[in-house]
């Protein structure tokens, strides 16, 4: 008992530590902010197409050629997806385009029913009100040029995003064994099989977040649009993949999702098909949330529903729509972090083989030479590689 009470005492004052250190580096990144969103989109693509460069390697393809073959792979599966999907999705744009005066007056008239139904209520209120709140009267042309300038920064902004991460990627994965290697050799010995532990969990857990992420909003795109083209909602197409895309958001963005659907059923459709739209939405989620999550990523990101809740809330409060974005798989490294010095620390538990899974303990950095991993591992074969080259220094 002594021993663990030691041991408890050391974690707890290397927690602090390590709660300081995170501290000073964010202060830091706060004021180099710039350059962290084409860092994670460039983690992100390295997380997701780096089992395909590593199984081509291990083929005999040079690194540097299979990361441009699966950069050819990607680019052309998107091509195809867009010739596949443009006929569809530009008519529906053009109707919307065609239908929009109409949608808008049937939305300004049941705004003005509501008005009407809170006259006398603390909740009192107009369209004028509501169209003031959203509205530039009373700014002045130095203000309407300031606000067209941030917004023309912006873009420029997530053009550069766009641009920059890609590229970043494609370095990283070129070079992710050498990476692999001088981080290896930061660390100290007495360290490296913890160091090395925590990273191949971390890899598992990260790369099984964006993948699965982008295999559910995939598959949910494709379920939504299926079931609003049955109950016949205009704009059935765009709706679905709007709500295949807020779907990367776990949890909160399917409902998100959903506004557009009912919206115009209400203002194109019937009370009855927007309750169909509901209706298509909740199966679609329930679908998801039993189905096709557990399956897809079963082993990737193991957190309760309530932490997932709360890693969002704080996500979303520190870093906008990013720190929603982050949020679940930083909260699985801190899980994993957390869980592995409580383990092997304090509990006095030893490194269980890498075979034991995701599980209560934790894996041993086993052999990752080529000639020990079979072609079913061969997207953890250097899964230290992305953990270290993209979340460290």
């Amino acid at each position: 008992m002594t021993e663990r009470l030691r041991r408890a005492g050391q974690v707890a004052w290397a927690l602090v530590g390590l709660a300081g250190v995170l501290y000073l580096l964010g202060v830091v990144a706060s004021k180099i902010f710039v350059i962290f969103p084409p860092l994670i989109l460039a983690g992100a693509i390295v997380f997701i197409l780096n089992p395909l460069v590593t199984r081509l390697q291990r083929r005999g393809v040079p690194r540097a050629a299979g990361t441009g073959l699966a950069y050819a792979l990607v680019l052309g599966a998107l091509a195809l997806t867009t010739v596949l999907v443009y006929p569809v999705a530009a008519r529906q744009v053009d109707d919307l385009r065609t239908d929009w005066p109409d949608i808008q007056s049937r939305v300004e008239r049941w705004v003005d029913d509501r008005a009407a139904d809170s006259k006398g209520t603390f909740l009192e209120f107009s369209r004028q009100d509501i169209e003031d709140a959203l509205s530039n009267n009373g700014t002045t042309l130095q203000q309407q040029l300031t606000q067209a300038r941030k917004i023309g920064a912006a873009i420029i902004h997530v053009l550069l995003i766009l641009l920059l991460g890609p590229i970043l990627a494609f370095y990283l994965l070129v070079d992710l064994p050498h990476l692999r290697r001088v981080a290896e050799s930061l660390v100290p010995e007495a360290a490296r099989a913890d160091v090395m532990t925590v990273a191949r969990r971390t890899n598992r857990a990260i790369g099984g977040f964006f993948r699965g992420q982008l295999a559910v909003a995939l598959l949910v795109g494709v379920l939504c649009s299926i079931g609003l083209g049955i109950i016949g909602v205009r704009f059935w197409f765009l709706i679905g993949m709007i709500a295949g895309l807020f779907n990367i958001i776990p949890l909160i963005g399917p409902w998100v999702g959903g506004i557009p659907g009912v919206t115009i059923a209400l203002t194109t459709g019937s009370p009855l098909q927007a309750l169909g739209v509901v209706v298509v939405m909740v199966v679609v989620q329930q679908i998801d949330n039993h189905f096709i999550t557990p399956q897809v990523m079963q082993r990737a990101v193991q957190l309760h529903p309530a932490a997932v809740i709360l890693a969002l809330l704080a996500g979303g409060s520190i870093g906008g729509f990013f720190g929603l974005l982050l949020a679940v798989p930083v909260a699985a490294v801190l899980k994993i972090l957390i869980g592995h010095l409580w383990h092997v620390h304090v509990l006095g538990e030893p490194l269980e083989p890498l075979d034991a899974g995701m599980g209560p303990g934790v894996v041993e950095d086993v052999d990752r030479r080529p000639e020990n991993l079979g072609d079913g591992e061969a997207g953890d074969g250097e899964a230290g590689d992305a953990a270290q080259a993209v979340l460290r220094p």
